[in-house]
């Protein structure tokens, strides 16, 4: 019954996420049935202790994330065919931002001057305000200037543009970093979807940032804010980290990646 519900229709693997899903469904629609007395008792928690490996335990043991390096980036952002799409790879590897929180970013959530990016509110982040640095803002001040040359620029609030002059395409966004990932021979397009350690997706930016700060002697405290973790403890909810500390322990310990 499982493997016949792991393979889909083209042939290939659901992921432990999605398989989760289907689970969760059929959970539901199981205690539908209980609570009217179709069936006596509910089979699928049991089942899914005895057969599914737990999601987060699963991917973290088995299939560890590809994790780029400087170097690695480096040459992805250079195969980027223009300023906005570098702007993305690099915007992505200086935050750690999630697909979806890249994409919300408006023009206004960029602050060059002060040098920092304001995240929109979500259940996932805490902190909002994230330090760039020098190389992030010049990068982004490129896009900015070509971003005139599109189409409702003037009027349209999102950061990045698509060819239309909307908020750039969820699946776009997706796109443009896997397709400059296969330029540069870090993504397998073959692999299925259990097999991320071979893919090169906006997510592997939030293994890389974390990475560098660590190996850089970032404070953990800092990285997790950055993250937009929870605070590890209840003592941090009254331990306020000052914006000072937080800008000048990222400048110090992020890569410089253009070799401009």
């Amino acid at each position: 019954m499982l493997e016949s519900i792991r393979i889909t229709q083209s042939g290939k693997g659901l992921s432990a996420g999605r398989l989760s899903g289907v689970f969760s469904a059929l959970s539901s629609l199981m205690e539908y049935l209980v609570f009217n007395d179709e069936i006596d008792s509910n089979p699928v928690p049991s089942f899914r202790k005895r057969y599914l490996t737990p999601y987060k335990r699963q991917q973290g043991v088995a299939f560890p994330r590809f994790c780029p390096t400087t170097d690695q980036i480096r040459i992805v952002v250079s195969l980027a065919p223009n300023s906005r799409d570098k702007a993305i790879h690099v915007l992505f590897a200086k935050t750690g931002l999630r697909k979806k929180e890249l994409r919300a970013l408006d023009f206004e959530d960029i602050n060059l001057i002060e040098k920092y990016v304001l995240a929109k509110p979500s259940a996932k982040r805490t902190g909002r305000k994230l330090p760039i640095d020098d190389e992030c803002c010049r990068f982004l001040a490129e896009w900015f200037h070509d971003r005139r040359f599109y189409k409702n620029s003037s009027t349209e609030t999102a950061l990045f543009l698509g060819p239309l002059g909307s908020r750039i395409g969820r699946n776009t966004l997706g796109y443009l970093i896997t397709r400059d990932g296969l330029a540069a021979g870090l993504h397998d397009p073959t692999a299925s979807a259990l097999e991320v350690d071979r893919k090169y997706t906006p997510h592997v930016y939030r293994h890389y940032l974390t990475t560098i700060l660590r190996d850089n002697t970032c404070s953990e405290r800092v990285i997790r804010y950055i993250r937009g973790d929870a605070d590890a403890s209840i003592v941090d909810r009254y331990d306020h980290l000052k914006w000072e500390t937080i800008s000048d322990e990222y400048c110090a310990a992020i890569d410089i990646i253009s070799s401009q």
